[in-house]
Order: C-alpha cells, then sequence, then structure tokens
C-alpha cells in the first residue's frame, strides 16, 4: 500500500490517544528537518467538524507524535497510509504503536498489552478460552502463543515480556494499575505481588503503601527536643545560617567586625568578651 500526502489540515488524532511525549517530538522533528518522514502516518477515513461544516478527513490510529513534529514544523502536508479500519484495528493500531516504546512504564505497559489481549480475542473468537467445549488443551495454548508470537512481532517486545505483561494487565484491577501509574510502586517486581491478590485488596493495599509515602514528617518542636548534642549543634548551626541569610548587610559586616574582635581576644579572655 502507497503511501500518499495528504493536506496537514485534515488529519487529527483519535481522541483517546496517548499523552504526548513533548521530548520525543523535539526529537521527531530534528530527524524530519534532516530526512523528512521516514515513517508515514497511519490514518482512516473519518468525518471532522471544520469551520463550521462536516468534511472528509482523516483519524490518526498510528503516528500522533510524527503528526505533532510535523505541525510545528509548519508542514503544508504529510505523508500517510490510508487504510480501511474498523473501531478495534484502529485501537490496536494505536496501541501497538505505544507498547513500542522504550520508556514506557510497566504499569501503564500491562494495560496496554492486556488491552491489545482483549482486542485480539474480539478479533478472533477463536483464542479465547472456553469458546468450544471441545477444543483442547493443546489447541487453547496454540491460540495463546500465536496472540504472544503476533503481539512480540508487532512490537518488538519478546514472547516472555508480552505473556507476562498481558497477565500483570490481566490480574491487576484497572484501577489499581492507575493509582500505581507514574508513581515510585510502578515497578515489574510490585505489580507481580500486587496480582497475587484480590482486586479490592490490590486498590487498598496501593492506596496505603501510597499514603505511606506521601504522609507528612512530624517536625521537630518545643515537644521532640533534640536528643543529643550531635543534633543541638546542627539545630544551632541552621539557626546561625538563616540568621545570616536574611541579614542586612551592614548587620553582617558589624557582626564579622565582632567576630573578628572576639577571635583577636585571647584565649583566656573570651570569656569576658
Amino acid at each position: 500500500m502507497l503511501p500518499q500526502d495528504l493536506p496537514i489540515s485534515h488529519v487529527f488524532t483519535r481522541q483517546d490517544a496517548r499523552k504526548i511525549d513533548e521530548a520525543a517530538v523535539r526529537g521527531l522533528m530534528e530527524s524530519i528537518r534532516e530526512i523528512g518522514v521516514i515513517n508515514p502516518l497511519r490514518v482512516r477515513p473519518a468525518r471532522k467538524h471544520v469551520d463550521g461544516e462536516d468534511t472528509d478527513a482523516y483519524e490518526v490510529t498510528a503516528g500522533s507524535h510524527r503528526l505533532r513534529a510535523c505541525r510545528k514544523l509548519g508542514l503544508e502536508l504529510v505523508p500517510c497510509i490510508v487504510v480501511a479500519d474498523d473501531d478495534l484495528r484502529a485501537e490496536l493500531a494505536m496501541i501497538d504503536e505505544n507498547l513500542m516504546r522504550a520508556e514506557l512504564s510497566p504499569a501503564d505497559r500491562a494495560r496496554g498489552t492486556a488491552r491489545r489481549k482483549a482486542i485480539y480475542e474480539e478479533l478472533h473468537p477463536e483464542t479465547r478460552h472456553g469458546v468450544n467445549q471441545h477444543d483442547s488443551s493443546r489447541q487453547v495454548g496454540d491460540c495463546s502463543e500465536r496472540f504472544s508470537a503476533e503481539t512480540a512481532a508487532a512490537t518488538g517486545r519478546s514472547e516472555r515480556a508480552v505473556q507476562r505483561d498481558a497477565e500483570r494487565g490481566e490480574k491487576i484491577s484497572e484501577r489499581a494499575l492507575a493509582l500505581v501509574a507514574g508513581t515510585h510502586l510502578d515497578k515489574g517486581n510490585y505489580l507481580d505481588k500486587l496480582k497475587k491478590l484480590g482486586p479490592n485488596e490490590q486498590e487498598a493495599r496501593v492506596q496505603r503503601e501510597l499514603a505511606a509515602v506521601q504522609a507528612p514528617r512530624k517536625p521537630i518542636g518545643p515537644s521532640d527536643p533534640p536528643r543529643n548534642d550531635f543534633e543541638i549543634i546542627n539545630k544551632d548551626h541552621r539557626a546561625l545560617v538563616r540568621a545570616w541569610e536574611n541579614a542586612h548587610p551592614d548587620a553582617r559586616e558589624k557582626f564579622l567586625t565582632d567576630i573578628g574582635a572576639v577571635l583577636d581576644t585571647p584565649v583566656f579572655d573570651r570569656g569576658a568578651a
């Protein structure tokens, strides 16, 4: 299928497209300036309300970052491959592009892979467990392997990684994954522990552990005096530094003069000074 140049004003991203990574866009802009758009955008025909009327347009199913980079560069035309994707296949293409990102977090990767598996099963009903009671376990296993192999080929991930991410996404509730995403808990080993719990306990555990980190520490006050000489010295030192930083320049100069006088005084007379 050959690409064609389309007016960029008629190409739009999906409403549910992933959040744009501006750092990635800047990198694409540099590349496009030098060598142009190497990989055409994948789009499908759509209707769009533009300038007060409905018009023929194109919805991006893969390439939202490339589109953003082309817009920022002021390009009027953008190379696209037009496909007749239905909603599921359009979402599948968008997920595949997202899963190819190396910086995607474990929680987001789990959500994306699980959603991809759900779409795959919609498109290929024979892959779902229990669809045919006469299917053998061998047939079910073959279907699962086909999903893993196809996803690995589409995203550049290993089949083992695909299976692991899909299992995390299927066994951990959507709410729990959303809570984990982007936090210090967003790690593979944490997700592997979380998937062993029930859905309600998953969310409760995540909320407890996030709250424990976010809870403010109790400051040292009159009811919590310094516990030893080291803490007393540090507390006094911090107080002196703050006083110096807030002092008027003339006050600082006078203080330095006084300190100099003290330092010039013989040790046995400093108590009187």
